[in-house]
């Protein structure tokens, strides 16, 4: 069943994000409630919780495999904009957000990118979704997963959707 999509002013805008402890879906609702849009979690096949869920999550990121995700409830392509938000794994993407982009890349139309990491180089994993999803993206955030735990993220979520809601041509 795919639902209808909110609008967010004049653009139609939807947040998308994976979350294995909790900390990036909280960023994503957060993201979501302040553009007043969609938003939906990916949701990965493969267990994740646990020891082992983190060992096959580090494995897996670090031989860049994909995994088998839920089909989405929302058209993707009938977004303006798609923000996407990871875990940061090992320096990169969460492989469920990895293979969310390369399912969905050619549905994208533009795209934003935030991320929860442990202190790695979150470059480097926002330039892997660039590359895999062929689109530069138009805004970039990232926190640590110690300013998601004391609440400390929510200026920077601010000035992120302030930046959005100010993009011209979406």
């Amino acid at each position: 069943m795919i639902e209808k999509s909110l609008e967010c002013d004049t653009m139609k805008i939807l947040v998308v994000y994976y979350s294995r402890s909790g900390h990036t879906r909280r960023v994503g609702e957060t993201i979501a409630d302040m553009l007043t849009c969609d938003r939906e979690e990916i949701i990965d096949t493969v267990r994740r919780s646990g020891p082992i869920g983190w060992l096959r999550s580090g494995y897996q990121n670090k031989k860049k495999v994909f995994t088998k995700i839920e089909p989405l409830k929302r058209d993707v392509s009938g977004y303006d904009l798609v923000v996407i938000g990871t875990p940061v794994w090992a320096g990169t993407a969460s492989v469920p957000v990895r293979t969310f982009v390369h399912q969905y890349r050619d549905d994208l139309n533009k795209v934003a990118f935030f991320s929860v990491h442990g202190g790695e180089n979150v470059q480097d994993e926002f330039n892997e979704m660039e590359a895999l999803c062929g689109k530069k993206p138009v805004c970039l955030l990232s926190f640590s997963g110690k300013e998601v735990k004391n609440d400390s993220y929510s200026a920077g979520v601010e000035q992120f959707a302030k930046n959005i809601k100010n993009l011209k041509g979406i």
